[in-house]
């Protein structure tokens, strides 16, 4: 099994992982490549760019060896394209690359093409997630409000009372969360 996982993990480290993130560095706003195959066009130029920088390492590293002491072995291969993936992918997190880390740690938020520590980044953060939050809670209401009204023409009279009691409460709720919406400054709301 650890044979498989090494195997998994090489493969992904020479032919994706250091190119995706700089692509991610350069690239940092989602759709800047295209606006509907941005996904494609990160994963391809990733691709292509990790095979370039596996090969500039072991060229790098072979340039550097000695005749008694060769360094293009598994270790140092590794250990370069490791360390740079991860330069990349600090510098592309400084640029903005990956707002879902502050999915973590709201700390770790940085709105894309900000420079220097934003202590406005987090509230924003904050907003959108309670944003998505109720969005979300009204979505769902909306369809238990459907399934209520279907229930109320199919029951006998004490269910319909009581679905209509629920109708009633999801209403008022979905008029809350639009009020919400609306103090959060969300636009669309009804």
């Amino acid at each position: 099994m650890s044979g498989l996982l090494q195997i998994v993990a090489g493969v992904l480290l020479v032919f994706f992982l250091p190119g995706y993130t700089l692509v991610n560095l350069l690239f940092p706003r989602k759709g800047e490549l295209d606006p509907e195959y941005d996904v494609v066009y990160r994963s391809a130029l990733g691709m292509g760019l990790s095979i370039v920088i596996a090969i500039i390492v072991g060229f790098g590293l072979n340039a550097i060896s000695t005749e008694e002491r060769g360094y293009v072995t598994s270790g140092p291969l590794w250990g370069l394209l490791v360390g740079i993936t991860a330069v990349f992918i600090v510098l592309g997190w400084y640029r903005g690359a990956y707002p879902s880390a502050g999915y973590i740690h709201p700390s770790l938020y940085r709105p894309v093409g900000v420079k220097g520590v934003v202590r406005d980044g987090r509230s924003e953060f904050q907003r959108k997630r309670t944003i998505e939050r109720l969005v979300y809670e009204r979505e769902s209401l909306l369809l238990d409000l459907a399934s209520y009204e279907d229930r109320t023409s199919t029951s006998n009279q004490q269910r319909r009372t009581y679905y209509r009691q629920r109708m009633e409460q999801a209403r008022a709720r979905i008029k809350e969360i639009n009020r919400e919406l609306g103090a959060l400054g969300e636009k669309g709301v009804p």
